[in-house]
């Protein structure tokens, strides 16, 4: 076994010494230069790079392992040369990839360090609290039920009188607090005996909670204005008339205009910030780097530039007769 490991430490000096002064473009003594491992045309290969190789493929110090490096790093250097002579490193791709890569890590050097600070205090958050409010205000509402009866097109005056008298009756109904009427909310029965509105009809005429000055798309306007004109939660409207059909409106509840705590709504609040301040960071990051450079710009050149033409329209099937 001793005689195997020796073979191996002689065949590994050989291959250094072939390596350092075999071929043309090996050199035979110790370069000025006690950095430079080896040369591939004007590149320098130092031993910074080649310990850089040896930490990314695990290389350990043996003399056969760093030969065999050293080898490959020679080829990679070598076609890197190659691609540079035929003109490669010019690709507009290419150095676009690269300049994005040179950005990257600009940005991760620079940039990244001082985003720590975009994290909003506690402070901060309050004051954007205190001074956006209305953004956090959650407007009085009302609920109320309606019972609605269709107005079709062209009826009759006599026709129209029985339908309104329809809601008339329903009303008195309702007024009187008949069995038909449940506790709480909305007509109750009444819904499913006098209301052509499908969507509420089966739950009482109930429309749900409405905000004033908010127009509600389901119902006409005056529904909305009627429900908050109505003096107390209970009253029922007298009947309305609109183009769709008469109403009886039916105010049930309401909530007071309330502001919603500052602990229900932090953590939107810190979100914004956050990117708000990230942003600005940024910003002023950009424009230091613009400040450290001489920038000239000539509009009456980009007028010249022309961009990629939008590629012309299918031609159209021709019509079949």
């Amino acid at each position: 076994m001793r005689l195997v490991m020796n073979l191996v430490k002689l065949a590994a000096s050989v291959l250094l010494a072939t390596l350092l002064v075999g071929g043309c473009s090996r050199q035979s003594k110790p370069p000025a230069d006690p950095d430079l491992v080896a040369k591939v045309g004007a590149r320098k290969i130092r031993t910074a790079e080649v310990q850089a190789w040896m930490q990314r493929r695990a290389v350990s110090n043996d003399p056969a392992h760093k030969a065999a490096l050293l080898e490959e790093v020679i080829d990679h250097a070598a076609l890197v040369e190659r691609a540079k002579a035929a003109g490669l490193d010019q690709d507009p791709e290419l150095r676009r990839a690269w300049e994005n890569l040179l950005v990257s890590k600009l940005r991760e050097a620079q940039l990244e360090s001082r985003l720590t600070n975009a994290v909003p205090t506690p402070e901060q958050v309050r004051q954007h609290y205190q001074s956006t409010l209305v953004r956090f205000t959650e407007p009085a509402l009302r609920r109320g039920a309606i019972l609605f009866v269709e107005l079709p097109a062209k009826s009759s005056p006599e026709r129209q009188a029985q339908l309104k008298e329809r809601l008339v009756e329903a009303r008195r109904q309702a007024l009187a607090n008949t069995t038909k009427v449940t506790a709480g909310l909305g007509f109750g029965a009444l819904a499913v005996e006098f209301s052509e509105d499908q969507s509420t009809r089966y739950r009482g005429g109930d429309i749900g909670w409405m905000q004033a000055r908010r127009a509600d798309a389901r119902y006409d306007r005056l529904v909305t204005e009627t429900l908050f004109a109505l003096p107390q939660a209970g009253a029922v409207s007298e009947v309305l008339e609109t183009p769709r059909g008469f109403y009886l409106v039916k105010y049930d509840e309401s909530r007071a205009e309330r502001v919603k705590p500052l602990a229900a709504v932090q953590a939107a609040i810190e979100h914004q910030l956050l990117v708000e301040n990230r942003k600005r960071l940024e910003s002023e990051w950009k424009q230091s780097v613009r400040a450290a450079c001489v920038i000239e710009v000539f509009p009456e050149v980009l007028t010249r530039i022309q961009g990629a033409l939008e590629s012309a329209s299918p031609a159209r099937p021709p019509v079949l007769e």
